[in-house]
């Protein structure tokens, strides 16, 4: 197995290559950002700490989405990680240790995992999802839009393909405190759950567990605001 590269070595040949240059500014709503690990020289000559560092990315703010190409000591990887609202995940199927052929496969890749993040973007468990009624699944509308610091984010009728089998319908989001409320569909148990967010931190919750909307439908209109103002505290 050859041996990791240092981050120093990362970063010269992602400086002095043409990828980057070549690559569009602007593309589907997004822009172009070049990313920490090449946009000052903080690591150069420094040990570089942390285990992830963005070669560059494409961010739609209004939208609350982005996507990053990465590099991670963790496992010597280069892969794309997506982001949507406080929802950030890794796309391990574009995965590689070979930097000269993450070069390469950045620009074919780009224009499909920017159309991935369009809010309107059907994934391909969207017809199993509509066979569970998720997408027409209206009884989200009548939740209120705004809940103390929360906001209503993702929505059934645009459900977000996640990891682990599960796709995400429906969150209501504090984007400044970094607090969540999440509702997800699991397709291989057949199962709906909720997890939450509290300052960042990810929580495992069993109080929205439902085998079907009808029952999430009840656990909703008796919990979800009190759940939520308690989670705001």
């Amino acid at each position: 197995m050859a041996k990791p590269e240092t981050i120093e070595t990362i970063r010269n040949y992602f400086l002095q290559g043409d990828f980057l240059q070549k690559l569009p500014r602007e593309l589907l709503g997004f822009t172009f950002q070049q990313g920490n690990l090449l946009q000052s020289d903080e690591f150069s000559g420094k040990e570089c700490k942390g285990n992830e560092f963005i070669l560059c990315s494409y961010v739609n703010q209004k939208l609350r989405r982005r996507l990053d190409f990465i590099y991670t000591k963790e496992t010597f990887d280069y892969m794309p990680v997506k982001q949507v609202g406080l929802h950030r995940f890794r796309q391990l199927r574009y995965i590689t240790r070979n930097k000269e052929e993450f070069a390469t496969l950045i620009p074919q890749i780009l224009s499909r995992l920017l159309a991935e993040l369009q809010p309107d973007f059907q994934c391909s468990a969207y017809p199993m999802l509509a066979k569970k009624g998720i997408p027409q699944w209206t009884f989200p509308a009548t939740l209120p839009d705004k809940i103390g610091p929360f906001e209503k984010f993702i929505t059934p009728e645009h459900p977000l393909d996640f990891i682990n089998n599960s796709t995400i319908f429906l969150d209501y989001v504090d984007f400044t405190g970094g607090n969540e409320l999440v509702f997800l569909y699991n397709r291989a148990r057949n199962e709906f759950f909720a997890e939450t967010k509290k300052a960042f931190f990810p929580n495992t919750i069993h109080d929205f567990d439902a085998l079907d909307l009808p029952e999430l439908e009840r656990l909703l209109t008796k919990k979800l605001e009190p759940y939520l103002l308690q989670l705001a505290k």
